[in-house]
């Protein structure tokens, strides 16, 4: 396998024409998120990560697509819903119910198996949060 950062300059410079690296760039950036907000906590998640993930779902440029619940390749898809499920516990509620949820929900929809599972546990776990906070 190609080291990510050879990825990651190939793509900025056009040359990343092989759509297993570029699907291994946006998954990396899946994962690398949900670690990030794992290891500084809600507090920086919610100050530094979270806006900026949800601009790159909304932002139409390609590069920001990377994260987008709209992706074409399943498995970044799944790793999309993850993401947001990971979130969930440390993000205000208002976030989960204006924008993770309605991301979860589309992703329940996705024609892939996979990408309905994970999106449809995360759903479960906004559904459970909600019932022990009440």
């Amino acid at each position: 396998m190609v080291p990510t950062y050879t990825l990651l300059a190939d793509l900025r410079a056009g040359r990343c024409s092989n759509a297993a690296e570029v699907y291994s760039i946006r998954e990396a950036a899946a994962n690398n998120l949900k670690r990030f907000a794992e290891e500084f906590g809600p507090e920086w998640a919610m100050q530094h990560l979270v806006p900026e993930v949800l601009d790159m779902i909304t932002n139409p440029h390609y590069l920001h697509m990377m994260m987008a619940s709209k992706d074409r390749v399943p498995n970044v898809k799944l790793n999309v819903a993850k993401l947001l499920q990971s979130l969930i516990p440390i993000v205000d509620h208002s976030v989960v119910e204006k924008t993770i949820r309605q991301r979860l929900v589309d992703l329940n929809e996705d024609p892939d198996v996979d990408v309905r599972y994970f999106a449809n546990q995360a759903l479960r776990s906004i559904d459970d949060a909600a019932v022990t906070q009440s």
